[in-house]
């Protein structure tokens, strides 16, 4: 089974509407979800067992296919301009919140405007949008055409209540370039059944968002459980971006914090990423925090959240995921979540590259989970740093890891985990390194190398389920610590169905 708290909440509330009653968040053992039918086979892509065993042994780890180098976007030239400098050009250049001079290319902007007759100022032509030094307060942007460029602006949003509300908003533009703007964005009312995004892309090829400071104050909402797997089933996220492949998003720094709660699942993404094949995420700063929640609450808190994207590239980024810090005595059973990275299936050619991943909980904790619940899986997970705090108990959803692969194919080399068991050691409690802890169904193949890891108050340092698994655990420097003594190497893998061998 998965972790994935927004597909417990689904289960949970269809069998309120079938069943007429009540279910615990934790007591998922017997949850069954019917096979999606769309399932991406992988046969193509990955080499059967038999033919990936045959290389069992060689210690490779190469992390230098990742794809991490980052371009500068090419501006495009623009000829004709405009310049807008004061509230009364910027209302005689729009019609109805709409641009309109089909004879310019470029808008520049040279001063502060804030909200009058309308909210969002719409493009729908190609054109640069050139707003270096210049404010914009309650007033976002709507790019609605291909080939448009959004430089330099500063955006202010005080997001009304019971409004859909958005600093940029991106719909249907391909070959979009937002760089170097900055964006604050808060949100002091629940608003909890509105979005509220300081980003919104959406059916946008080609779009690059590079090199921007964007800040979001937001609640944490319980998710629509009907959007599963879509952006839609988000209300609240930093950043949202949905069917927009070839996406990069590259050098921005982006900061979320929670400040108020909505629902019995209050949740907060501060990047979801949906249904986009060939993204790119590299070079980002990502910090996430929850200022709200208290002792014996629970909130599921994200940094990067994907859905159904082949062939996703996650690099170079620093995700900090620091939670509630100052409360420490944190009693909660099997839920909550403050996880770096989540990802959810089908999904092939992911990789998790290079990354510095912290992550801090007062209860169970992730640096990355990926799971195949939805369908076929393939991962590779190299040369990440990745430092986890949470409190582990002796049942699997009570799991801190740096990282819970519950993947169709898991590459994991060259990464450098360290975990703290901040309840103690008591034998048997979900405390690993890397793990395959949460059963889900199908097979799952690992190939283990050249990591070091250290866990603090664990019994293990790899922990990979009996049940329908198979590869190897090999090179790697393990460290588990209990209370009395540390058990290294070998002796620190539990993975009766693998071979393991050499670890130091």
């Amino acid at each position: 089974m998965k972790i994935n708290y927004k597909l417990i909440g689904l289960v949970m509330f269809v069998m309120l509407i079938c069943c007429v009653s009540a279910a615990s968040a934790t007591d998922v053992d017997n949850i069954t979800v019917p096979d999606d039918t769309d399932v991406i086979e992988i046969d193509d892509t990955v080499d059967s067992v038999d033919e990936v065993e045959q290389d069992r042994g060689t210690g490779s780890c190469d992390c230098t296919n990742c794809n991490c180098e980052i371009e500068v976007p090419n501006l495009p030239t623009r000829s004709n301009s405009i310049t807008i400098t004061t509230q009364s050009d910027l209302n005689n250049a729009f019609t109805n919140g709409v641009f309109d001079n089909a004879n310019v290319d470029e808008v520049i902007f040279s001063g502060n405007f804030s909200s009058t007759n309308y909210t969002t100022l719409n493009f729908n032509q190609s054109i640069t949008i050139t707003a270096t030094g210049s404010n914009f307060t309650n007033i976002g942007f709507g790019l609605l055409h291909n080939g448009i460029v959004l430089n330099g602006a500063t955006i202010i949003i005080n997001a009304p209540q019971n409004n859909d509300s958005y600093a940029i908003d991106i719909e249907s533009a391909s070959n979009t370039i937002v760089i170097n703007n900055k964006i604050n964005y808060n949100c002091s009312y629940e608003n909890a059944a509105n979005y509220n995004y300081a980003i919104k892309a959406m059916n946008s090829e080609n779009l690059t968002i590079y090199g921007n400071e964007i800040n979001a104050t937001v609640p944490l909402k319980q998710p629509d459980w009907y959007a599963v797997s879509t952006i839609a089933s988000d209300f609240v996220a930093g950043v949202a971006v949905g069917s927009c492949d070839n996406f990069r998003f590259d050098k921005n720094n982006l900061t979320v914090i929670g400040n108020k709660r909505v629902g019995g699942f209050p949740t907060l993404d501060a990047f979801i990423i949906a249904q986009s094949e060939n993204a790119k995420i590299r070079g980002n700063n990502i910090r996430e925090s929850d200022t709200v929640t208290t002792t014996n609450q629970y909130s599921y808190i994200y940094g990067i959240d994907a859905y159904r994207c082949n062939n996703l590239t996650i690099c170079s980024n620093n995700v900090t995921m620091n939670g509630n810090k100052s409360n420490t005595n944190y009693e909660g059973n099997g839920t909550g979540a403050a996880y770096c990275i989540q990802l959810t299936g089908p999904h092939t050619g992911v990789k998790i590259c290079n990354n510095n991943l912290t992550t801090r909980n007062q209860g169970p904790n992730l640096g990355i989970y990926s799971q195949n619940y939805y369908g076929t899986t393939n991962i590779t997970v190299c040369g990440n740093h990745i430092d986890v705090t949470g409190k582990a108990g002796s049942d699997p959803w009570s799991l801190v890891s740096g990282m819970e692969l519950q993947d169709t194919y898991a590459t994991v080399c060259g990464n450098t985990i360290t975990v703290n068991n901040t309840a103690g050691y008591h034998e048997n409690y979900c405390a690993y390194g890397i793990s395959y802890c949460q059963s889900t169904s199908d097979s799952h193949y690992y190939d283990i190398q050249k990591n070091n890891v250290t866990v603090y108050n664990a019994d293990y340092a790899v922990y990979i389920l009996d049940t329908n698994t198979d590869g190897y655990v090999m090179y790697n420097n393990l460290i588990a610590t209990n209370s009395t003594a540390s058990t290294t190497g070998d002796n620190a893998v539990k993975a009766d169905n693998l071979w393991v061998s050499d670890n130091n």
